[in-house]
Protein backbone atom coordinates (compact mmCIF):
# COMPACT_ATOMS: atom_id res chain seq x y z
CA UNK A 1 0.00 0.00 0.00
CA UNK A 2 1.70 3.12 -0.90
CA UNK A 3 1.30 6.10 1.41
CA UNK A 4 1.06 9.96 0.14
CA UNK A 5 4.17 12.09 1.39
CA UNK A 6 1.80 14.85 1.13
CA UNK A 7 0.94 17.09 4.13
CA UNK A 8 -1.30 20.43 4.63
CA UNK A 9 1.58 22.39 3.31
CA UNK A 10 -0.79 24.59 0.41
CA UNK A 11 -2.71 26.24 3.53
CA UNK A 12 0.14 26.76 5.47
CA UNK A 13 1.62 28.97 2.21
CA UNK A 14 -1.68 30.87 1.84
CA UNK A 15 -1.73 31.99 5.75
CA UNK A 16 1.74 32.78 5.70
CA UNK A 17 0.57 34.77 1.93
CA UNK A 18 -1.70 36.50 3.96
CA UNK A 19 0.76 37.44 6.61
CA UNK A 20 3.12 38.25 4.41
CA UNK A 21 0.90 40.89 2.56
CA UNK A 22 -1.58 41.85 4.69
CA UNK A 23 -0.07 41.88 8.48
CA UNK A 24 3.54 42.36 7.95
CA UNK A 25 3.08 46.22 5.88
CA UNK A 26 0.14 46.73 8.26
CA UNK A 27 2.99 46.81 11.25
CA UNK A 28 5.50 47.99 9.86
CA UNK A 29 4.02 51.45 8.58
CA UNK A 30 2.33 52.12 12.11
CA UNK A 31 6.29 52.31 13.20
CA UNK A 32 7.47 53.70 10.51
CA UNK A 33 4.82 56.37 9.54
CA UNK A 34 4.38 57.24 13.62
CA UNK A 35 0.81 56.40 14.11
CA UNK A 36 0.93 55.51 17.46
CA UNK A 37 1.86 58.89 18.84
CA UNK A 38 -1.12 60.65 16.74
CA UNK A 39 -3.42 59.27 19.19
CA UNK A 40 -4.43 62.06 21.32
CA UNK A 41 -4.73 61.12 25.12
CA UNK A 42 -7.94 61.06 27.03
CA UNK A 43 -9.46 64.47 28.34
CA UNK A 44 -9.27 64.21 32.21
CA UNK A 45 -12.74 64.06 33.69
CA UNK A 46 -13.48 67.50 35.32
CA UNK A 47 -16.98 65.39 36.71
CA UNK A 48 -18.09 68.91 38.08
CA UNK A 49 -17.18 72.91 37.60
CA UNK A 50 -19.44 75.81 38.94
CA UNK A 51 -18.88 79.41 37.67
CA UNK A 52 -19.20 82.57 39.19
CA UNK A 53 -18.92 85.79 37.63
CA UNK A 54 -19.58 89.37 39.94
CA UNK A 55 -19.66 92.57 37.62
CA UNK A 56 -17.98 95.45 39.01
CA UNK A 57 -19.53 97.81 42.07
CA UNK A 58 -16.68 99.87 43.08
CA UNK A 59 -14.21 102.34 41.92
CA UNK A 60 -11.35 99.90 43.39
CA UNK A 61 -11.31 97.62 40.66
CA UNK A 62 -11.77 94.65 43.09
CA UNK A 63 -14.64 92.94 41.45
CA UNK A 64 -15.62 91.85 37.53
CA UNK A 65 -13.79 88.73 38.59
CA UNK A 66 -14.36 85.11 37.25
CA UNK A 67 -14.39 82.26 39.40
CA UNK A 68 -14.03 78.77 38.31
CA UNK A 69 -14.23 76.39 41.24
CA UNK A 70 -13.32 72.62 40.17
CA UNK A 71 -15.85 70.36 42.02
CA UNK A 72 -15.46 66.75 41.02
CA UNK A 73 -12.95 64.54 39.06
CA UNK A 74 -9.73 64.20 37.72
CA UNK A 75 -7.15 66.98 38.53
CA UNK A 76 -5.26 68.67 35.55
CA UNK A 77 -2.27 70.11 35.54
CA UNK A 78 -2.24 73.67 34.42
CA UNK A 79 0.43 73.92 31.81
CA UNK A 80 -1.98 71.47 30.15
CA UNK A 81 -4.97 73.60 30.29
CA UNK A 82 -5.63 77.21 27.74
CA UNK A 83 -8.18 79.23 28.87
CA UNK A 84 -10.72 81.17 26.00
CA UNK A 85 -12.46 84.43 27.65
CA UNK A 86 -15.25 86.12 25.34
CA UNK A 87 -17.16 89.27 25.72
CA UNK A 88 -20.18 90.43 23.59
CA UNK A 89 -22.47 92.78 24.07
CA UNK A 90 -24.71 95.42 21.45
CA UNK A 91 -21.52 96.45 19.24
CA UNK A 92 -18.82 94.51 21.24
CA UNK A 93 -17.72 90.92 19.99
CA UNK A 94 -13.95 90.27 21.82
CA UNK A 95 -12.00 87.77 22.79
CA UNK A 96 -8.77 86.58 24.53
CA UNK A 97 -6.58 83.27 25.68
CA UNK A 98 -5.02 82.64 28.29
CA UNK A 99 -1.40 80.11 27.13
CA UNK A 100 1.28 78.84 28.16
CA UNK A 101 0.22 78.79 31.96
CA UNK A 102 1.05 79.11 34.92
CA UNK A 103 2.29 82.59 34.56
CA UNK A 104 5.60 82.76 35.89
CA UNK A 105 5.49 86.24 37.16
CA UNK A 106 2.79 88.31 38.63
CA UNK A 107 1.89 90.44 35.13
CA UNK A 108 0.52 87.79 32.86
CA UNK A 109 0.54 89.73 29.83
CA UNK A 110 3.12 87.38 28.06
CA UNK A 111 0.24 85.04 28.74
CA UNK A 112 -2.29 86.29 26.63
CA UNK A 113 -3.24 86.18 22.98
CA UNK A 114 -5.89 87.95 21.43
CA UNK A 115 -7.09 90.92 22.76
CA UNK A 116 -4.63 91.41 25.46
CA UNK A 117 -6.62 94.09 27.40
CA UNK A 118 -9.66 92.07 28.04
CA UNK A 119 -8.27 90.05 30.98
CA UNK A 120 -6.78 92.75 33.57
CA UNK A 121 -2.96 91.40 33.42
CA UNK A 122 -1.57 92.41 37.06
CA UNK A 123 -2.38 90.10 38.96
CA UNK A 124 -1.28 92.38 42.18
CA UNK A 125 -4.85 93.68 42.20
CA UNK A 126 -6.26 90.82 41.97
CA UNK A 127 -5.13 87.40 42.99
CA UNK A 128 -4.96 85.02 39.82
CA UNK A 129 -5.16 81.77 41.60
CA UNK A 130 -3.97 78.82 39.95
CA UNK A 131 -2.95 81.28 36.85
CA UNK A 132 0.26 82.65 38.55
CA UNK A 133 3.29 80.09 39.54
CA UNK A 134 3.12 80.60 42.80
CA UNK A 135 1.09 77.05 44.12
CA UNK A 136 0.74 73.58 43.43
CA UNK A 137 0.10 74.50 39.53
CA UNK A 138 -2.66 71.44 39.57
CA UNK A 139 -6.34 72.36 39.35
CA UNK A 140 -8.51 69.47 41.76
CA UNK A 141 -11.24 69.45 43.02
CA UNK A 142 -12.19 72.26 45.54
CA UNK A 143 -9.42 74.72 43.68
CA UNK A 144 -10.62 77.87 41.69
CA UNK A 145 -9.38 79.32 38.79
CA UNK A 146 -9.78 83.46 39.47
CA UNK A 147 -8.90 86.16 37.44
CA UNK A 148 -10.45 89.79 36.13
CA UNK A 149 -12.15 91.32 33.36
CA UNK A 150 -10.86 94.75 32.53
CA UNK A 151 -14.02 97.05 32.33
CA UNK A 152 -12.23 98.98 30.00
CA UNK A 153 -12.71 96.68 26.81
CA UNK A 154 -16.02 95.13 28.39
CA UNK A 155 -17.72 96.51 30.97
CA UNK A 156 -20.99 94.64 32.85
CA UNK A 157 -22.06 97.26 35.25
CA UNK A 158 -25.11 98.38 34.79
CA UNK A 159 -24.94 100.82 33.49
CA UNK A 160 -21.55 100.75 31.76
CA UNK A 161 -19.34 103.63 32.45
CA UNK A 162 -19.20 106.21 29.93
CA UNK A 163 -17.17 105.38 27.33
CA UNK A 164 -16.94 101.68 28.21
CA UNK A 165 -18.28 99.23 25.87
CA UNK A 166 -21.77 97.81 27.12
CA UNK A 167 -20.74 93.68 27.33
CA UNK A 168 -23.91 91.51 28.51
CA UNK A 169 -22.45 87.93 27.85
CA UNK A 170 -19.25 86.56 29.31
CA UNK A 171 -18.26 82.93 27.82
CA UNK A 172 -15.25 80.95 29.73
CA UNK A 173 -13.92 77.56 28.14
CA UNK A 174 -11.14 75.89 29.61
CA UNK A 175 -9.45 73.63 26.94
CA UNK A 176 -7.29 70.45 27.91
CA UNK A 177 -4.79 71.32 25.29
CA UNK A 178 -2.87 67.50 25.28
CA UNK A 179 -6.41 65.95 23.85
CA UNK A 180 -7.94 69.73 22.64
CA UNK A 181 -11.06 68.51 24.66
CA UNK A 182 -13.53 71.67 26.50
CA UNK A 183 -13.44 70.25 30.32
CA UNK A 184 -15.11 73.20 31.58
CA UNK A 185 -17.84 75.47 29.98
CA UNK A 186 -19.33 78.64 31.34
CA UNK A 187 -21.44 81.59 30.20
CA UNK A 188 -22.76 84.54 32.67
CA UNK A 189 -25.24 87.17 31.48
CA UNK A 190 -24.81 89.09 35.27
Amino acid sequence: MATADRGVSSVISVILMVATVVILPATVSVFALDFGERINQPAPFAADTTGEFEPETDEFRTNQIVQITHRGGDSVAVEEVEIIVRASGPGLDTEARLVDLPATDRYITDNIQGNVGLIDSDSAIVPMEIITDDGPNVWSAGDTIQFRISTGEADFRDPPKSGNPDADTLEVIIIHTPSDAIISENTFTP
